[in-house]
């Protein structure tokens, strides 16, 4: 009697990240082999992949940071990475004989999950068997490469910092009349305008600016270089406590039309992995007041950052019990690249304006 199939073990990845289709190459596991550089970069961003969820497409060692997106939005780029060649000499273990190999260090983070954390890769330690002294050596140029990368991001933050102050003290405030505030249909609160970009405050609970986030008329958002948005906000609203709650939400125009709608307090946190990190923040300062993340609801299948925000915002209400959370519900047949509350606020405007026109 023949025996039943088994189901063959599933092999991917179990961690639930999207690695860009990157798949490991299992076949290769001999120490002291010689690899071409395309395996070499391929090796670096599967390893990116399974530390950050997502890897840039190509890798370059240049020594310069190069950023790249972590949640599938091509203009959200909160990954970087630092890739330097190097060569070392390497003792043959059957002649003694040293010859020169060529390889990378690599340096990455993640600003939005893992904050100023920077994860190191070699490709020596990796694919080669390394004497304790080929070894120490190795972990000094990284932990010399990790000071530098350290000392050049207090540099640009602080550089970033000045540049905030004086952009703000310098700027009015934001016109009504602005493209991306018309687009959204959302008011001014507290920001400010410089020439054509609005000036989104980055701020920590005392009122620190640390940044700017900038908008301009066609959407695009970008920070001021070196701005730290982990665990900063933009706060809608004239006080960051209010005995019946405050909210959690993306970006800046969500948290208008949920201030303009509730009539409570409203933290722009920028991004969804932003959310958890002000979250934390915030319910250490303020113990006893509600907490309600607004999550965005991205239901588009098709796009890289499928239930991205949803996921994130419950990731929030798992870490910190009490906390609230709403999610917009739009009607049936609208489309799917609208995703935020301020899409169904508008969407429920202009539902409710035909009507009375009607």
């Amino acid at each position: 009697m023949n025996s039943p199939k088994k189901k063959a073990p599933n092999a991917a990845n179990n961690q639930g990240g999207n690695f860009n289709n990157l798949k490991p190459d299992y076949s290769r596991n001999d120490k002291n082999l010689p690899l071409s550089t395309g395996e070499i970069f391929t090796k670096f961003r599967q390893f990116i992949a399974a530390t950050v969820d997502y890897s840039p497409d190509t890798i370059e060692a240049s020594g310069k940071l190069i950023k790249f997106s972590t949640n599938g939005k091509q203009k959200d780029l909160a990954g970087w990475y630092i890739c330097h060649e190097h060569t070392i000499l390497l003792k043959n273990p059957r002649t003694g004989e040293l010859s020169p190999q060529w390889g990378i260090i690599g340096l990455f983070g993640d600003w939005r999950q893992f904050g100023k954390t920077t994860f190191k890769w070699n490709s020596f330690s990796v694919f080669f068997e390394l004497s304790r002294e080929e070894r120490a050596n190795l972990e000094r140029r990284q932990r010399e490469l990790s000071r530098q990368r350290e000392q050049e991001r207090k540099t640009k933050e602080e550089q970033a910092y000045q540049q905030s102050v004086n952009l703000w003290l310098s700027s009015p405030a934001a016109d009504p009349a602005h493209p991306y505030l018309l687009k959204k249909r959302v008011g001014v609160y507290g920001i400010r305008q410089h020439r054509n970009m609005l000036l989104i405050p980055v701020c920590d609970l005392d009122g620190v600016l640390h940044g700017i986030q900038r908008i301009y008329p066609d959407g695009s958002k970008f920070f001021l270089e070196g701005t730290p948005p982990t665990g900063h906000f933009c706060l809608v609203g004239n006080t960051l406590t209010d005995p019946q709650g405050v909210y959690l939400c993306e970006g800046y125009a969500t948290a208008a039309s949920l201030h303009e709608t509730y009539g409570q307090p409203v933290l722009s946190c920028f991004n969804c992995g932003n959310l958890l990190p002000v979250a934390r923040a915030y319910r250490e300062r303020f113990p006893h007041i509600p907490l309600t993340v607004c999550a965005d609801n991205d239901r588009d299948p098709a796009s890289k950052g499928y239930l991205i925000g949803l996921t994130k915002a419950r990731e929030v209400c798992a870490a910190l019990p009490g906390v609230g959370l709403i999610v917009p519900e739009f009607p049936a047949g609208t489309p799917l690249k609208l995703s935020d509350f301020n899409d169904l606020v508008s969407l429920l405007g202009s539902s409710e304006q035909k009507e009375t026109a009607a």
